[in-house]
């Protein structure tokens, strides 16, 4: 920590040189705010022209490896969390929030991509389980963070 009398011991060019290295993380938040608001314009015409080509039903090559490998994306997430949570790691709130983002991605790629068979236990999934253990990790994830 720098204290007043520390900063006014400084020379005029060390004091300028404090400025702009605390100056800097102000700069990249800008710039990387600035790439976030790019693509988020950049998708507005992209998700428009998905819209409007994509056909409606597609056969999926691999598709049992998507799902198998989707599922173990979400093991390796509940380990790596379990892991931190248990060494009280601070990570352990981001990685929970991405997997709950993973999990709610799991609830709606089920609902939408499921026949009419698996309509009711895709939905009972995503309503008793990964809804609501989504919410609660995202939740506590920003809890935690405060």
């Amino acid at each position: 920590m720098i204290s007043d009398d520390d900063i006014a011991a400084m020379s005029e060019g060390q004091r300028r040189d404090l400025i702009r290295r605390l100056a800097v993380p102000g700069g990249r938040r800008r710039w990387r705010a600035a790439v976030l608001v790019a693509c988020a314009v950049l998708l507005v015409p992209w998700i428009g022209y998905l819209a409007a080509t994509l056909p409606d039903t597609h056969v999926v090559r691999h598709w049992r490896l998507v799902w198998v490998g989707f599922d173990l994306v979400l093991l390796a997430m509940f380990v790596t969390t379990a892991v931190l949570v248990l060494r009280r790691r601070r990570e352990a709130a981001l990685v929970a929030f991405a997997l709950g983002v993973l999990l709610v991605c799991d609830a709606g790629l089920d609902l939408l991509t499921t026949d009419r068979a698996g309509l009711w236990p895709a939905l009972a999934s995503a309503v008793l389980v990964e809804v609501p253990l989504a919410a609660l990790l995202m939740t506590e994830a920003v809890r935690s963070l405060k």
